[in-house]
This record gives C-alpha cells, sequence and structure tokens, in this order.
C-alpha cells in the first residue's frame, strides 16, 4: 500500500513512522524538515506534558472531546518511548514539561526522522504539493516534481502561525477542494496588543496577577507590559481562550489577586497610615510596581501632590477599584508570525476521532495542526501533533475507520 504523507512536521513525521507496513513518502515544500520544531519551547521543544488525560484534556481550548481517544492511544509515556527509542534522551521538568535531555530540539526532530525511515518512508525535500486529486482508487499527487498516484494521504500541513517555517496555510485551498470545511484560522498564544500606550512599563513582569474578560474567568499567573500592549504566560493563555472573539474587547489586569477589596483598602490604609509625610503619588511604592503607578495615579484622578491624609474613602475606591480591576481594551493581537499555534483549520465533525480520517473521502487523513484544534502552553499542542499523527499513520496503514 502506498501512502502520501504531506508536511514534514511532528505530525508527518510520526505518521510516517507509524504507517508500518507501507510504501511511504513523504512531500515537504521546505530544504530541511522540522522546521517550526527548531523553534518550539525556544528551541528546547518541550515535546509532552506527563499527566493524565483527564488534566491533558482540560488543557486542549479547542475541541477536547475530538482529542479523547488519540490522547488515550498515544500517552506522553507513549510519546517520550518514542524519542528514547529512537535515540534522543529525555527528561521532566517543573510544570510536568518533557524535554530532550540535551535541550536541543534538533535531537527531537533526528529521533523523529529516524522513526519515519525506520519505516521505510522517503522523505522528498524541496517538494511543494499543488494540488491533490481523488481518483477512483486512491490519490493523485501533484507537486513540483510532477504526479505519483497513492493508494491514502495525510494531510499534515500544519496552520500558519511562523510562516517562515512552512506553516503558510497554503494546504487550506486543497483541502477546500477536497470537500471540506476550513473553520477561519486565528493566531492562538499570541501576546495581545492594546489601545492604550503601556511603554513607560514595558519589560515590566508582573508576578502572581490575574487577568479576565467578561466572558473569560481569572487566569493567575504572570504577565509582561511590551511596547504595544501585554504577553507572558496569562496574556497568551487569554489569547488563546478569546481567539475568535471580536476586537477591541475589554481585559482586566488584578494586580492584587489575594486580597478581596475590602482587605485591599485596609492595606491602603495601613500603608497611608505609615506614610503621613508623602504625597499621593509617593505612597504606593509598598504596593505596586513603580513603573504602573503613574497608569493608577493618572486613571485614578486623584492628585498626585495631595498628602496621603487627605486622600478620601471614596478616593480610596477608586484606587482599590482600579488595582483590582485595571481595564485595558485590548484591539488586535501580534499576528501569525508571532502566534505559537493556530486556532482553527479542518472542521473535525467531518474527522472520524478514533481514526482521523475524512468522513468525507475514504482514504484521507488529517494530523496535527491542520486540524482545528489547539491548546495552551505546556506540551500540549506539540502531544497532539504526535498523538494524532500515530493514530492517523498506523488507522492509514490499517485501512478502517471508525
Amino acid at each position: 500500500m502506498k501512502i502520501a504523507v504531506i508536511g514534514g512536521g511532528a505530525a508527518g513525521l510520526t505518521a510516517a513512522g507509524s504507517a508500518k507496513g507501507c510504501s511511504v513518502t513523504v512531500f515537504d515544500h521546505m530544504e530541511k524538515v522540522g522546521k517550526k520544531i527548531y523553534i518550539t519551547g525556544k528551541g528546547r521543544c518541550n515535546f509532552t506534558n506527563v499527566c493524565d488525560n483527564q488534566t491533558f484534556l482540560q488543557n486542549i481550548v479547542t475541541n477536547s472531546p475530538f482529542l479523547r481517544s488519540a490522547v488515550s492511544r498515544f500517552t506522553p509515556y507513549d510519546a517520550i518511548d518514542l524519542l528514547e527509542n529512537n535515540g534522543c534522551k529525555t527528561k521532566v521538568e517543573r510544570g510536568r514539561r518533557a524535554f530532550p535531555l540535551s535541550d536541543k530540539a534538533s535531537d527531537v526532530i533526528k529521533a523523529l526522522s529516524r522513526y519515519a525511515e525506520s519505516n521505510g518512508a522517503v522523505i522528498r525535500l524541496n517538494s511543494k504539493v499543488k494540488d491533490i486529486v481523488r481518483t477512483d482508487n486512491g490519490y493523485t499527487v501533484c507537486t513540483t516534481d510532477g504526479e505519483e498516484h497513492f493508494d491514502r494521504v495525510i494531510l499534515c500541513t500544519g496552520g500558519m502561525s511562523y510562516s517562515q517555517t512552512g506553516s503558510d496555510g497554503s494546504a487550506y485551498t486543497i483541502i477546500k477542494r477536497l470537500g471540506h470545511t476550513v473553520v477561519a484560522p486565528t493566531p492562538s498564544l499570541v501576546a495581545l496588543l492594546t489601545k492604550e500606550n503601556l511603554s513607560a512599563a514595558e519589560g515590566l513582569t508582573l508576578k502572581n496577577v490575574s487577568l479576565r474578560t467578561e466572558k473569560i474567568k481569572p487566569i493567575f499567573g504572570d504577565l509582561m507590559i511590551t511596547a504595544d500592549g501585554i504577553s507572558g504566560p496569562i496574556a497568551l493563555t487569554l489569547s488563546a481562550y478569546a481567539s475568535r472573539e471580536q476586537f477591541p474587547y475589554k481585559a482586566y489586569i488584578d494586580f492584587k489577586p489575594a486580597l478581596s477589596a475590602d482587605e485591599l483598602d485596609a492595606r491602603l490604609l495601613r500603608d497611608f497610615g505609615a506614610q503621613l509625610n508623602k504625597q499621593f503619588k509617593n505612597a504606593l511604592d509598598l504596593l505596586l510596581p513603580k513603573s504602573i503607578i503613574p497608569f493608577i495615579i493618572e486613571m485614578s484622578g486623584v492628585d498626585g501632590v495631595l498628602p496621603v491624609n487627605s486622600v478620601t474613602k471614596k478616593q480610596r475606591a477608586r484606587i482599590v477599584e482600579l488595582v483590582k480591576n485595571f481595564e485595558l481594551n485590548v484591539i488586535g493581537n501580534e499576528g501569525f508570525n508571532r502566534a505559537v499555534v493556530t486556532c482553527g483549520g479542518v472542521d473535525v465533525k467531518e474527522v472520524f476521532p478514533k481514526t482521523m480520517e475524512s468522513r468525507i473521502l475514504r482514504g484521507l487523513y488529517f494530523a496535527g495542526e491542520t486540524l482545528d484544534v489547539d491548546a495552551l502552553t505546556g506540551g500540549y499542542n506539540f502531544h497532539i501533533a504526535l498523538a494524532t499523527g500515530y493514530v492517523a499513520g498506523s488507522s492509514a496503514a490499517e485501512g478502517h475507520n471508525g
């Protein structure tokens, strides 16, 4: 049986290796496989998260139920075994995040390439797929090198994030011609842009704060102020949950989530009482980072030179409100070239979850970021690529749906 795998990333290489006993050809239009893997985890490649299935599924933002079977069939321990068995030693760090022992993403690429090649897969580089045509007995794959017939095709073409690595969205046109619906792609896990000019606090990292919107409950953790908005772990998480929200929308920072409004007011009273001779603008240093204070003062409407013993209860209430609900108007994000993953892709309602085979065309399979699935940071997205690639490859080799 001849199987074509379109895309030589994590999903494609895993699919090629798991299609046991078949003649497999991997087509990739870049000069080397795994280009996006090189930059995963800042070059360290956090390839999975060693947690139970329920925890894993809770970290999937889009279409979590669809992935239940794949994640059960190919677990984080399977991911570790796959890499270890193909020459890549691994380790698990804080937050259950698994990395190559060398901290080199290139070792993950080598292991996945070995896995594919151990199954006899042929990898064709600089080979762009221009079209895939359904025939009576399979598919004709049309590339820059010519045309070739295959019994089955596995599409692992990625999304649109970091297009310089090859995930440029060009395959969506082919997918639509094959009769599938593509949910409009949007950037996910990406820094957010705000209407407010926060450049005076650029580079500030806020520890143990929370971030929310009207629709999304508070997300706790660290946040970074950028020249034109917000980034850092909880901003990226918010971008994932809000990836299909229309801009602009309002987001709120709670600088002191461990304190209730009443507790924060009592804290202000204590701080002010210890600094009776200070002006208001100099009396918040014990509560907030210096670069944030000017924003609070300006938005509070309280005169910065007012002695703290003259600050009224109403004015304190306004300060408390700002510290607990610092409003930002999110007007956009940094786009696909800065997004970690793509939200959107092949509508999963048109794909069998147990096999990754198309419900529309027999012998056509999907894996990885090509599908409309995405997750939070922590190794989940990479594992989704491995798991769906494994299921697609092994199912294509077995030739059943379900």
